[in-house]
């Protein structure tokens, strides 16, 4: 009850937890803003159908292995 009461005190002061709290928050939110646009910098579509064929093969190759042990059984 004591930080609400600091929260909505008729001071007009924001007390120092919330300034840091929102300091926190726009740090944390231009750190993913950053790291959001280097990566969609950095993606290039050739690289996207070579990334899709690889999954395919593996994902392809793990399920004749599981057909595989399956049929052992």
């Amino acid at each position: 009850m004591k930080l609400l009461k600091k929260l909505t005190s008729k001071k007009g002061q924001v007390s120092m937890e919330i300034g840091i709290l929102v300091a926190a928050a726009v740090a944390v939110a231009a750190i993913a803003a950053y790291y959001y646009i280097w990566n969609v910098k950095e993606s290039h579509p050739e690289n996207a159908g070579i990334s899709a064929n690889k999954a395919i093969v593996i994902l392809g190759n793990k399920s004749v292995q599981y057909a595989n042990s399956i049929s052992n059984l």
